[in-house]
């Protein structure tokens, strides 16, 4: 009803500025082709899911992290033969060292640093730091390098965390390979495999937490779900990789077909009697892009989760971050390691992206990987 409410006065504004025969085309748009597409086009939901078409800032110098925002980090790559897309795949990765580590290390990022000598230098502040660790997946569209992430590294640095974030194909600088759910999924669970494999060399390992935002909570939930299948069908581990420490999922969803179902530009279309079978089943019928997390974090009853959401989010609505949140609370119901959901007030005006703002988010923060550190 809301939806035709919302139609009704803008169809009736665009019969007095277009004209009927022009608005007569527009509805026939909306109510007819806009459907067969969303129903019949995988690559048109591909693009509305991933958007790495969108690209900002353009023309980013990933080696100068500075440019962007970020002090005492580093930049590499990791390169690996990808089983999903059969081709050789590239990961472009950011490394932040925590406050006290950069302050430590200050001088070696002055004037022409000899690259490998920083390398080195970093190496060995991972292998042998008592800082916990945050790997962040990051959500669709851009990169690494855009405004809000960088922010979001600057909290961690200043909690004294090491940051390890990067792109998944198709993003940033990474090799240019049409992304998928389990594409991005592999790049995930390959720097994940190198974070472990770094830190296993030091004495006592420091704590790893993974922190994912909007799709990169849909993909952090599918990678540490399945960790164990992924491990053998993928690394080709005789053991599977260890859990981390704990979960954090900024702005998270179930799953993509309630996403879509709830998702504020739904209105336009809800209202017509084949709004679920043409938007919202493609996303439940074909687990190419079903991103179920829900289904994923019931498989992990040992893994401590944190959710965090905003109550004025108009991209990922509140409601289907707190759907997740009962879906593993209730999975959990015999049993398992705790799982919270903290949200924040309209008041705040924390939206989708700046969550890293909030006043109580280093307290709220803190206090989870204390308690699982």
């Amino acid at each position: 009803m809301r939806g035709v409410l919302i139609c009704v006065p803008l169809y009736t504004v665009a019969v007095l500025l277009l004209g009927a025969s022009i608005t007569a085309g527009i509805f026939v748009f909306h109510v007819a082709v806009v459907p067969l597409i969303f129903k019949y086009s995988k690559t048109f939901r591909r693009h509305l899911v991933f958007a790495n078409f969108v690209q900002w800032p353009i023309n980013v110098d990933f080696d100068d992290l500075k440019a962007s925002g970020v002090d005492g980090g580093r930049n590499f790559n990791i390169e690996y033969k990808s089983k999903v897309d059969n081709c050789d795949i590239k990961i472009g990765v950011w490394h932040i060292l925590p406050k006290s580590a950069y302050e430590k290390l200050k001088g070696s990022f002055e004037g022409n640093a000899d690259k490998e000598e920083l390398n080195r230098l970093m190496d060995s502040e991972l292998t042998e730091s008592k800082y916990p660790v945050m790997l962040y997946c990051h959500g669709n569209s851009n990169s690494r390098a855009t405004s809000h992430r960088v922010q979001i590294y600057k909290f961690f640095q200043q909690m004294d965390y090491h940051t390890v974030a990067f792109d998944y194909r198709g993003y940033g600088d990474s090799t240019n390979v049409t992304p998928s759910e389990d594409g991005v999924v592999e790049d995930a669970l390959i720097v994940y495999d190198w974070l472990h494999t770094t830190v296993e060399k030091a004495p006592t390992k420091p704590p790893i937490f993974v922190w994912g935002h909007s799709l990169g909570t849909g993909i952090s939930s599918h990678l540490l779900g399945n960790l164990d299948k992924l491990s053998k069908n993928i690394l080709e581990r005789p053991k599977p990789l260890p859990l981390p420490n704990g979960l954090i999922l900024e702005a998270p969803f179930n799953n993509l077909a309630d996403e879509i179902y709830y998702h504020p530009l739904a209105k336009l279309v809800s209202w017509l009697p084949y709004f679920e079978s043409t938007f919202v089943s493609p996303f439940t019928a074909c687990r190419v892009h079903a991103f179920r997390s829900d289904e994923h974090l019931a498989r992990t009853p040992s893994l401590p989760a944190l959710l965090l959401h905003a109550r004025d989010d108009r991209i990922v609505p509140h409601c289907v971050g707190h759907k997740l949140y009962r879906s593993v609370l209730e999975s959990r119901a015999a049993g398992g390691a705790p799982i919270k959901l903290h949200s924040y007030d309209e008041k705040e005006n924390l939206g989708h992206k700046w969550i890293c703002l909030a006043k109580d988010l280093s307290e709220v923060v803190g206090e989870f990987v204390s308690n699982h550190r």
